[in-house]
């Protein structure tokens, strides 16, 4: 990366995970008079964190310099954001800068927190010197913290910031978390169950009461017994690690205590709920991980079976762990099977799959972690949007997909799966003679491999001329007259577009996979993302909007043989 193009990026921040896409970016940029380009912003997902980042390359210099000033605090449907010319310190890549160059800012307990923003904070801190960046604490549903850090550019600034502020209580220099002087009250907190129902107040502060001053201790029930909470503060007030001190000695004291009737004590720091929901989250998408490599997802087997007949089925490959049966949302049947061992998972998934049973063969594959699958297919979908803004935004060429080969086999499912569903909407019987609205033959292997033979050798770009299109296809194009050619718009395009007009959904499918299927070779690193693009809109006319990611992921993961 050269110096001028470092300068050209800009980096997005807080932006709202369920508002953002590179097309709202783009749409956004475009309010304030500013042309992102042709290049696709690029958005980090983060499945923990509650905000995505972004970096927005601008090749142009001018737009680029407008961009720096205008886009200082942007705002997506109403939701705060920030964004910065990119600067590798942001990522962390220079800690031990940031830390010294960096601040820590906390509102007065009786403040407006609301009024904490990103334009306030930067016109309250500019005037001590320039600063490379901001980043207000928010939570997800974007209200603020109340507090906020700054980076100055300079140790100078930063130095006469805390001059001026820090005897005022409202600045601190900014330390890493595992050095800060304890504080507040989330350390001193514990949480605690496992308390049989039995046990009174006093007797459960009697257990705590060894390790330190109880500032306060809360008792709740459930139908598993007790649970609550103990506060340690010194009671003299003057020794402020006390708290942290009392904490770890009754967590290593008390930890896995038997309570008598099977109960063991539970102990942990106190956390809110928004960090409690964060880390179960976290935990819970790490057990799923683990257990990814000795799981399997397996469909298409006979609607009779139950959890006995698939246990029986795959108990031979090695130890089963769990066999759970679900309905889908065409009462279709499917099943994960969890083995002990990821390789007798593998050596199961090898053997069984495609084998028939009561005339259905086997569908199986390893199980995908729905959060991170759904995250792909977001990325598919802003793929996808992106490259049609841009095309009806004039400038950008569709022909790219043409030049990555071997999607043919993806197309020719869904080709097969248009027609059966154009078939299945008529639900009727046509009188003697009349024409059906698709005439074309089935585009099955043996067509398909006969179109095939109809092509030059060693074509993979695009369809050359004499080539002969296939039947089915031919009778559904429209014919057009010729088009004088418009300036700025390529030849190919104006051609297309008048046809596109009088076409039906199907049709135009066509003409689209049409384009395709002369690109049919084994190697193409690109297929996933590119049959994406292709199918997603298609497959949502026919499954509907909430079963088109799933269908379409399904779609893309079929092998390619």
């Amino acid at each position: 990366m050269t110096t001028n193009e470092k300068r050209n990026y800009l980096y997005l921040y807080d932006l709202p995970k369920d508002k953002v896409s590179s097309v709202k970016l783009a749409e956004v940029f475009k309010g304030e008079g500013i042309d992102v380009g042709e290049k696709k912003p690029q958005i980090n997902r983060d499945l923990f964190k509650p905000f995505y980042n972004a970096i927005v390359h601008i090749e142009d210099p001018r737009m680029y310099e407008l961009a720096k000033e205008k886009m200082k605090y942007l705002t997506i449907d109403g939701c705060q954001a920030r964004a910065l010319p990119f600067d590798k310190d942001l990522r962390g890549d220079n800690k031990a800068k940031v830390m010294s160059h960096n601040i820590f800012y906390k509102l007065a307990k009786d403040a407006d927190k609301s009024q904490l923003t990103y334009k306030a904070l930067h016109e309250k801190f500019e005037k001590y010197g320039k600063i490379k960046s901001t980043k207000i604490s928010l939570n997800a549903d974007y209200s603020s913290r109340g507090f906020a850090f700054v980076c100055f550019e300079d140790a100078e600034s930063t130095k006469k910031c805390l001059d001026d502020l820090k005897s005022t209580g409202e600045v601190f220099q900014f330390s890493p978390k595992d050095s800060r002087d304890v504080a507040g009250k989330i350390v001193n907190n514990l949480y605690f169950k496992n308390i049989p129902a039995e046990m009174t107040e006093d007797q459960v502060k009697g257990l705590f009461q060894p390790f330190g001053d109880i500032k306060s201790l809360v008792l709740f029930k459930n139908n598993m017994g007790q649970y609550g909470f103990v506060c340690y503060e010194d009671k003299n007030g003057k020794d402020p690690k006390h708290g942290s001190v009392a904490v770890e000695k009754a967590v290593s004291a008390l930890t896995d205590k038997d309570m008598g009737n099977g109960l063991k004590m539970y102990l942990r720091n106190f956390l809110n709920k928004e960090d409690r929901e964060r880390e179960k989250f976290i935990e819970t998408i790490r057990y799923k991980n683990s257990k990814k490599r000795c799981n399997l997802y397996v469909k298409n087997f006979p609607a009779t079976w139950t959890e006995v007949e698939l246990t029986n089925l795959f108990k031979t490959y090695g130890e089963i762990e769990k066999v759970r049966l679900e309905k889908g949302f065409q009462n279709n049947t499917f099943a994960f099977v969890c083995f002990k061992k990821p390789d007798a998972c593998s050596v199961a998934k090898q053997a069984l799959s495609g084998q028939t049973y009561d005339g259905k063969g086997l569908i199986i594959n390893h199980y995908e972690i729905k959060e991170i699958r759904d995250l792909q297919l977001e990325e598919i979908r802003d793929k996808r949007d992106w490259e049609k803004y841009k095309a009806v935004n004039g400038g950008f060429q569709w022909n790219h997909l043409t030049s990555q080969p071997n999607l043919t086999h993806i197309i020719q499912q869904l080709l097969q799966l248009i027609q059966q569903q154009q078939q299945t909407d008529q639900g009727k019987k046509f009188p003697q003679g009349e024409r059906r609205p698709y005439q074309g033959q089935r585009p099955d292997k043996r067509n398909f491999q006969q179109n095939r033979q109809q092509m030059p050798h060693g074509m993979n770009q695009q369809q050359q001329p004499g080539m002969r299109m296939p039947q089915a296809q031919n009778q559904m194009m429209p014919q057009q007259p010729a088009m004088p050619q418009q300036p700025g718009m390529p030849q190919q395009q104006q051609m297309m577009a008048p046809q596109q007009q009088n076409m039906t959904p199907q049709q135009k499918y066509l003409a689209g996979a049409m384009q395709l299927l002369p690109s049919v070779v084994e190697r193409n690193p690109y297929m996933k993302e590119q049959v994406g693009h292709l199918i997603f809109e298609y497959v949502q006319m026919i499954a509907g909007p909430k079963t088109t990611p799933k269908i379409t992921g399904m779609l893309i993961e079929l092998p390619v043989p």
